[in-house]
């Protein structure tokens, strides 16, 4: 897929579209890109998948890291070029294309040029209550912690404390 129009290649996270596209899709990602310091670069393409549009735009990118919308189809992918093709990062479909979703997006496409943690709807805005629909009670969550704990190969810990005990005592 080429570019409807030449342009010079920008060092910035591309994002490929094609028109037109929804209103207020594009701002909360580029304020997302704004926040980390990485700067975004929109072209326009043809008609395209979402995750198919990112891919090339994570291939074509300096910066190794793309995104792209389908404006018919209400979805939004982020890609990297070290991704196989057909599996974005993340992909938004019509329902998660709210404002906090895309701009988490935006800081998570900048993230991924600076090599830094990523960050979800739920981490990325502090004090907002979680969506994740998953709520466990305590005691289930300590019996998961339990199983966790309990299956920690101790074989390597248990040789290192032991080892320290009789350096300890020799002296």
């Amino acid at each position: 897929m080429k570019p409807f129009r030449e342009q010079t290649d920008k060092v910035a996270v591309w994002i490929f579209g094609f028109q037109p596209l929804p209103e207020g899709i594009i701002e909360p990602i580029l304020w997302g890109l704004e926040e980390e310091g990485i700067p975004g670069d929109i072209r326009q393409v043809a008609r395209e998948r979402a995750e198919n549009m990112a891919k090339q735009a994570a291939d074509g990118s300096p910066l190794n890291v793309g995104i792209g919308i389908n404006g018919s189809d209400r979805a939004v992918a982020l890609h990297h070029r070290d991704l196989p093709g057909p599996r974005p990062l993340f992909l938004l479909g019509a329902q998660d294309l709210t404002p906090a979703n895309l701009r988490c997006l935006g800081v998570n496409a900048a993230r991924l040029v600076k090599a830094e943690p990523l960050v979800f709807p739920d981490t990325a805005n502090p004090g907002a209550e979680s969506r994740s629909g998953i709520q466990l009670p305590k005691e289930v969550l300590d019996k998961i912690v339990a199983l966790v704990v309990a299956n920690i190969p101790s074989n390597k810990m248990k040789g290192r404390h032991d080892s320290w005990k009789s350096k300890a005592s020799a002296s």
